[in-house]
């Protein structure tokens, strides 16, 4: 398609687990559909040394950059929290002074604790400085970056659905069984701090017709399964680990409700991923998931406690038949992975 060569610059796709390696995995099927080339720079993998392991990626960025100098070169950058935006503006700057062209993609919900001093204000300025233009994930993040005086041009692009899920979705706009005596609740997280697994465990201790599945590891595992046994409901929390493709469709599939009552989503793939299998949603309205979540596919709720989940739970088992239909045409119009990549191409080769 385009004559510009573009670097993707992140996290490995398939190599890392989490968010950003599923929404990375996404574009580059989508870069490959769409004929667009493109040169892939892994800067972080879970299993390798973590600073050799970028020494090495910018040793490869630099070599290669070199070599097609007289090129016109779009850097593509794709931001976690500190470290990663440390890594990306070492990246940065070097590809600037290189002659390139930098798009800085945020995708750590932390950006927004950064924001709020002064200082942490000052460091995301200076960080961006390097940057020709900026890419959010929803709406809510674009409203705070020009709130906060962020003055460069902004893209809002969904992280998109995964092809294979995409299409399955868009060829089976089926009706979803109603919900019977047993609810089957399914979350999916990697198993750390804000993610809410601990909130869903006490919570269905309050619900004894529910049954839990997490899909998701992490180092809070063995704290939340000793959670789950001193609370008497080990016999109804399933922990599953990480799935593939086709095991989690087909977890999320037999399950009722999805939830995920995050405090530390910017996005969260997870619940479009839910969506497109027509699953009812029960989210925390910590400020972008509104913008995924809305009213018609789930619930949101405003407090983080049991009281309030346990309510958000009960209203969607009422009232399952308001919304058994709607996530996968919510999906389907508005997270097509050939769409969203096709966006974003377009912006980063625009002069």
């Amino acid at each position: 398609m385009s004559e510009a060569l573009i670097y993707i610059i992140g996290t490995h796709s398939t190599e890392t687990k989490g968010g950003i390696s599923s929404v990375l995995k996404a574009f580059e099927e989508g870069f490959h559909n769409l004929n667009q080339s493109f040169k892939r720079i892994n800067t972080h993998n879970d299993q390798k040394n973590r600073l050799i392991y970028f020494f090495i990626a910018w040793v490869k960025l630099v070599y290669h950059s070199l070599k097609h100098l007289k090129s016109r070169r779009v850097y593509w950058l794709h931001c976690g929290p500190w470290f990663s935006m440390l890594r990306k503006f070492i990246i940065a700057i070097s590809a600037k002074i290189l002659g390139g062209e930098v798009v800085i993609h945020f995708h750590s919900p932390t950006l927004s604790k950064y924001t709020q001093s002064k200082w942490g204000l000052f460091l995301v300025k200076c960080f961006l400085i390097p940057a020709n233009k900026v890419v959010v994930v929803t709406p809510w993040w674009k409203k705070l970056l020009i709130e906060k005086g962020i003055k460069k041009e902004i893209l809002v692009v969904a992280n998109p659905l995964s092809h294979k899920l995409f299409n399955f979705a868009e060829q089976n706009i089926d009706d979803k069984k109603p919900i019977g005596d047993i609810v089957n609740l399914v979350s999916m997280a990697r198993l750390i701090d804000g993610k809410g697994t601990e909130l869903i465990i006490k919570t269905i201790a309050q619900l004894p017709n529910v049954h839990l599945k997490i899909i998701g590891d992490g180092p809070l595992k063995s704290k939340l399964k000793q959670l789950s046994e001193s609370l008497n409901v080990q016999s109804r929390v399933d922990f599953l680990g990480w799935l593939n493709e086709e095991e989690k469709s087909n977890a999320l599939m037999s399950s009722d409700i999805f939830c995920l009552p995050s405090i530390y989503d910017s996005f969260g793939v997870v619940f479009i991923e839910a969506m497109s299998l027509n699953l009812p949603i029960v989210a925390f309205n910590n400020g972008p998931v509104a913008d995924i979540v809305k009213p018609h596919v789930g619930i949101v709720i405003e407090k983080y406690d049991v009281a309030h989940l346990k309510q958000g739970i009960e209203k969607i088992v009422r009232e399952s038949g308001n919304y058994r239909l709607n996530g996968k045409p919510e999906v389907v119009n508005n997270y097509n992975p050939t769409t969203l990549t096709k966006q974003v191409i377009s912006y980063l080769i625009k002069q």
